[in-house]
Formats: C-alpha cells, structure tokens, sequence
C-alpha cells in the first residue's frame, strides 16, 4: 500500500516452526500497562484505562468481545496513549491472546485487524475499521472474497494514507507478507515484533512453540503513532475475542535465530527473488509462504560479515542495536 517510491520492503521466506520458542509465550521485557489490558478489564464494568472502544464492542466478564456472532457488525478498541518510547525508534512488541469462535461450522466471517496507525482511527469497512490509514495493519481474515470461500489467512500492509484496500482481492498486491494459519476455533496467541526497521510475526495455540509467519525488512514506522484492534462480521459472522493484548520491549533475536536469518537471506539473494515482481503472497504462492519481495539491492560481502558475525554471542548482546542500525536501516 505505500508507494514504493517512498519505500520497499523484503518478505523473507518463512521457515515454520521455531524450534528455540518456549512454551510461556508472556512478554519477557517490561510490560506498558498505559498501551496494554489484560483480565480484569475495568473497574467500573465499563472503562478500559488507556483505551476507547465503538460499535459493537462489548467488554464481557472474561474477553473483550470486539464482534457477536450476529450479521454486519463492527467494532474497534484504540489506546489512547500514542505509542512514544524511550529509545530513538519505535521499536515494539505486541503479545496477542485472541479468540475467533462461533455457532457456524461451515459459514463463518470475516475478520479482524491489529493497528499500528498515525491518529485512532474510526469505524469504516477494512475489518472493522477506516480505510487509507498511515501505518500497520495486520489481517487476520476467514473469508476470501477473491475465491469466494473460506480461508484463513494472515497478511500485513503497510498504509500510505491515499491507497484503499481492495476488498475483491483480499488485500491484493498490497499485502506485503503473510501465512496460511487455521486460528479460527482455537485459543490462539499472536506475536508482532518491530524492531531494527524489521517486522516479524509468530502465531501459536497456547503452551505450544511459536510458529514463524512473517518476516519484513526495510520496514519504517514512526513513534506517537496508536495501537488499534477492530473486527468485523457481513452477510457471515463470528465472535471476535480478544483476551489481552500487551505491548512490551522487543525481545532481542538469539544468535541463531539471527544467524538462520541471515542465511535465508543470502539464499534468497544468491536466487535472485529479490529481482522479482512482488504480488499477493496469499494467491501467488498458494498461501504457503510469504511474498516474494519488492527488488532492492544488497551486498553479498556485508551478509557473510554478518553472518560470521552473529556467530560471536558477546559481541552479539553487546552490539545488537549497532548490528540492525547497520544492516537493516
């Protein structure tokens, strides 16, 4: 969705399951409690501290509901408090405990998004919420109308503020990487890290190992933007609930989590998929991995430096900050 003229990014190969995750998916790093809400929600029945909701969204005893199972209903819930950390850059990280769920077993829909967006934004038709937004949206979408049929899918844009999402495809072209993840139906947990102009995303059931879905380079987002989550049911529907969403530090990448980063990468370059044409990572690649990556250039010799590089855990927990400032900016 953002001109790229402006910006282009790079979808890394996704490689499934992350064999080092750890079975407490909580935050490791200090938890914002002025960008976060956990159970209990209010303490009044009604207000959420830090946080506004419209439409349909209904704070019940044990979820936030953002969407009954009932036709044609929106709903959103935005922090209030923009997003303004310390640290020079935006750097963030989001835990998500969620939870689509409904009477219908074969007719259900459509959808909910996680914001990272310039201003709270409205009620409007792109998964609960105003279209053209500046920012993040991650889709979490049950029903494709591209094939006109159910598919769970998980996409990312990144909105310029000018280019309307295109519901008959989906998302379409805009949709810089994804994964196909069956989350309706199951207490599910989603991670979001930005870090290092880096956006990665992990999905997982509970107590089970994370299970890498995205990984995106050459990503800018600004501080003082807001967190946002909306949903929204059509002619089909669902509940759409939400247990906790909870905004902590990034949690630094191990060195081989690192290490194995870097390497999909040089073999993404030594195959030239960074020269290709980027189109709808749902479609183009039958939804089993991300999508192929907007062409920028990159410098073999500064990939093996890394590489080689991240090998040393001390200079790695040392020069973390320094390393992604050099190699991803």
């Amino acid at each position: 969705m953002l001109k790229l003229i402006q910006v282009r990014y790079l979808a890394i190969a996704a490689v499934g399951w992350i064999g080092i995750a750890r079975a407490q998916h909580d935050p490791e790093n200090y938890v914002y409690s002025q960008h976060s809400f956990s159970h209990p929600y209010t303490e009044d029945g009604f207000r959420i501290p830090h946080w506004d909701y419209q439409g349909d969204t209904a704070v019940m005893d044990k979820v936030i509901r953002l969407t009954p199972d009932r036709q044609s209903r929106k709903g959103n819930l935005w922090n209030t408090v923009p997003w303004n950390p310390a640290t020079p850059d935006a750097d963030f990280e989001i835990h998500l405990d969620f939870h689509v769920n409904g009477q219908g077993t074969s007719l259900y829909g459509d959808g909910f998004a996680v914001w990272y967006t310039a201003g709270i934004r409205p009620l409007g038709n792109v998964f609960g919420s105003d279209d053209k937004w500046i920012g993040m949206g991650v889709m979490f979408d049950t029903y494709s109308n591209m094939k006109g049929g159910h598919s769970q899918y998980i996409s990312v844009i990144l909105g310029d503020g000018e280019t309307a999402y295109e519901h008959d495809k989906d998302g379409g072209d805009a949709k810089i990487a994804g994964c196909a993840v069956d989350f309706r139906g199951k207490r599910m947990e989603a991670r979001i890290v930005y870090a290092g102009n880096m956006l990665r995303m992990y999905t997982a059931q509970l107590d089970s190992p994370w299970e890498e879905c995205f990984v995106v380079r050459k990503v800018r987002l600004n501080k003082g933007y807001h967190f946002g989550i909306s949903a929204a049911t059509g002619d089909l529907a669902d509940n759409h609930d939400i247990h906790s969403f909870k905004v902590s530090d990034p949690q630094p990448m191990s060195p081989e989590e690192l290490a194995d980063l870097m390497q999909r990468i040089e073999r993404d370059v030594a195959d030239g998929v960074e020269e290709q044409e980027h189109h709808d990572p749902q479609y183009e690649n039958d939804g089993n991995t991300v999508g192929k990556p907007i062409p920028i250039a990159y410098s073999l010799a500064a990939i093996f430096a890394v590489v080689v590089a991240v090998l040393v855990f001390v200079w790695y927990t040392q020069r973390t900050k320094q390393y992604h400032a050099k190699h991803f900016t």
